[in-house]
């Protein structure tokens, strides 16, 4: 991968609690079914100062939270995490990401006075008031866009992200004028990578209530049977384009493990209880589990390598320990399927691409 003093910047994952159901989040199943791999835990203020001593946090470039299971907003230090951040390294880029339906107006306020300069909050907001609840269960639209104009008005910066599904495609041009209305400074269009034909949303007694459909003008590609039966020929041959590699980055969660990145790190702790789908109806021919469950095992097999999870623990390890440990690399020499499903520079099995447009409002 890259030795410790090339690092550049931090994703970590604060908490793995949330407030939202999203469906195709691998924190719940399909929305209404409880991850039973998941161990819930929160960073205190105390973690995050033990895991960034001063000297460390100096010499990074930008931190990023975010989280494969975890809303970050839903930590209580997160403000403080922030000022002792700008405390030490007034320069560095801070960036958040939120589905903003949490807190109240003047917790937003406030946090604004806990970021550098140089921040970003990335709020979901995937449709408008009558769509985007559809996709983002358990959160409000009006809600997260009061959240938004109060961290903006006191002179946050703040994107718009907005993903596209059948149900709020016809929504884009008026999601862009609200975007600048508003004052957000960006808006991100992008399709997501999660679908699998038509994706039942079950609610929490564990019945269908609708199912999520890509629009006809998206970029990525259903995972059909074919690809399925293609997998193992079609990998072998798969060129890796690694953007953490090129940005010299690395991936913390919530139980402080450290990852090259989140994708493989939401290996770590994602579900693929082929019985649990077959008892709710969630796994036919064309589903994707068995091939989630060996990437899964393979990624532990790597895991067992570098000595187990401890050898990774970031609160009991130094992050430079980590990444001096000469087994590292194996991330980078093993051809993680992990990575080639995520990062392939032509994946058939999923994507043609991830398509996101950035535009601009200033």
């Amino acid at each position: 991968m890259f030795r410790f003093d090339e690092l550049q910047g931090v994703q970590l994952e604060i908490t793995n609690r949330c407030q939202a159901s999203c469906p195709m989040c691998p924190r719940n199943i399909h929305g209404g079914i409880d991850n039973p791999r998941l161990t819930i835990n929160d960073w205190t203020l105390d973690d995050f100062k033990q895991i960034f001593p001063s000297s460390f946090l100096k010499r990074l470039k930008f931190i990023v939270f975010c989280g494969d299971f975890g809303e970050p907003i839903i930590n209580d230090e997160l403000p403080d995490m922030c000022s002792y951040i700008k405390e030490n390294n007034p320069d560095i880029n801070v960036t958040i990401h939120t589905n903003g339906s949490a807190r109240n107006k003047n917790w937003w306020r406030e946090l604004r006075n806990h970021l550098p300069d140089r921040h970003e909050i990335f709020f979901a907001l995937d449709g408008l008031g009558d769509t985007h609840h559809l996709y983002r269960q358990g959160t409000q639209f009006e809600k997260v866009l009061e959240n938004a104009k109060e961290f903006i008005d006191a002179g946050g910066r703040a994107t718009w992200v907005f993903i596209k599904f059948k149900h709020n495609y016809h929504q884009i041009e008026q999601a862009r004028e609200m975007s600048r209305e508003y004052g957000f400074v960006n808006i991100q269009i992008k399709d997501s990578k999660r679908f699998n034909q038509r994706f039942p949303v079950l609610d929490k007694k564990h019945n269908i209530t609708h199912y999520l459909e890509q629009p006809e003008e998206s970029m990525i590609k259903f995972v059909g049977k074919t690809r399925l039966e293609n997998y193992q020929s079609w990998k072998n041959k798969s060129d890796i384009s690694c953007m953490v590699k090129d940005a010299k980055e690395i991936y913390i969660d919530a139980n402080y493990i450290v990852s090259p990145c989140c994708m493989v790190g939401s290996f770590l702790n994602t579900c693929y209880d082929e019985e649990l789908y077959y008892k709710f109806g969630l796994i036919d021919n064309e589903s994707v589990e068995p091939i989630g469950k060996q990437i899964q095992q393979q990624v532990f097999d790597i895991v067992d390598k570098l000595g187990g999870l401890e050898t990774l623990n970031a609160l009991n390890i130094s992050i430079e320990s980590i990444l001096e440990n000469p087994h590292w690399k194996t991330w980078a020499t093993a051809g993680s399927d992990a990575c080639i499903v995520m990062c392939s520079r032509d994946t058939p099995y999923i994507t043609i691409e991830e398509q996101k447009v950035i535009e601009t409002n200033v």
